[in-house]
């Protein structure tokens, strides 16, 4: 069996131009059994439409208290040295629920919500898009550093022989735009805080790139290695309030962390990325999303 087929439908199915994510706490006084029950028909197969399924570190303990991915823990709030912050809103389940037609997403976010509703309390409910360039808001391209190919898998999946392998490490995160104070800026100083060229997508060489633009503070290397993450993020809103709900599995949680501290200037350089004056951070939160072998023994054990 390859590892495509042993990770969660839909997780490599692109481009998904409509998506929604739905996080949900897991109401006081739900026993197991219920709650795995409302999770069975959450995830029932609907036409046109990808529904997965995540667990936060509290949530898989109790649930499944034989084994846990190594670096499974609830994300904390970080704090960068030079001001920034990332806040946490850790609950205990995601869904994330994509397609091509929003019709056939909105069908699937209906039967999750009534699947689940008496069992949780929903703590985010986002529905993303993407456009035809999978351009962010801010008119940039998004995710083109992407693992391509077989390349996502080894990026993504959790080795084999760890606990969780063919499952992901996942970092959700809803960042909103300020676009108005980012349009005040030149082209060049736009290009500048992004790293890349907003008409061609052409990254910035040599001098040209600042080690403050989102490109240097993201493109990361431990002992000679790529930390390669697959992004799934997708821009949301409407006309006052917009931005982007970032979306980031990892075949470790090294990966993503490294990436946020040195966003918010927290590896000794004295670098941050720059970004983050035109986008502010509202929440984050860490995921196990188990393999769908492992899925299908937990719901039906």
């Amino acid at each position: 069996m390859s590892n495509q087929t042993i990770c969660q439908p839909g997780l490599l199915e692109e481009p998904g131009r409509s998506a929604h994510y739905l996080e949900m706490q897991w109401r006081q006084g739900v026993d197991n059994a219920s709650l795995l029950q409302a999770i069975k028909q959450a995830v029932r197969h609907v036409e046109g439409a990808w529904i997965a399924v995540c667990f936060g570190a509290d949530a898989w303990d109790r649930l499944n208290p034989q084994w846990r991915p190594a670096q499974l823990v609830p994300f904390s709030e970080m704090i960068g040295e030079n001001g920034y912050s990332m806040p946490s809103n850790q609950s205990d389940l995601f869904f994330w629920i994509h397609g091509e037609d929003r019709g056939d997403v909105m069908d699937a976010v209906l039967q999750v919500h009534d699947a689940m509703r008496d069992c949780t309390d929903c703590v985010l409910d986002l529905s993303g898009f993407k456009n035809r360039e999978a351009r962010d808001l801010t008119g940039f391209v998004d995710g083109t550093a992407n693992p391509e190919g077989d390349k996502r898998l080894d990026a993504t999946l959790i080795p084999q022989g760890e606990a969780g392998c063919g499952g992901s490490y996942v970092f959700t995160q809803e960042w909103k735009h300020h676009l108005q104070d980012f349009a005040k800026l030149s082209l060049h100083e736009q290009q500048q805080v992004i790293g890349r060229t907003k008409s061609d997508n052409i990254e910035l060489e040599g001098d040209d790139m600042p080690p403050t633009s989102h490109v240097a503070r993201t493109d990361v290397k431990l002992d000679g290695v790529a930390q390669k993450i697959y992004r799934r993020s997708t821009p949301y809103g409407g006309a006052d309030e917009h931005g982007l709900y970032f979306l980031a599995f990892a075949c470790n949680l090294t990966r993503i962390s490294i990436q946020l501290e040195r966003m918010l200037g927290n590896t000794g350089d004295g670098f941050s990325d720059h970004l983050m004056k035109y986008s502010t951070a509202l929440t984050g939160a860490y995921w196990f999303m188990p393999s769908q072998a492992d899925l299908e023994t937990l719901l039906n054990h």
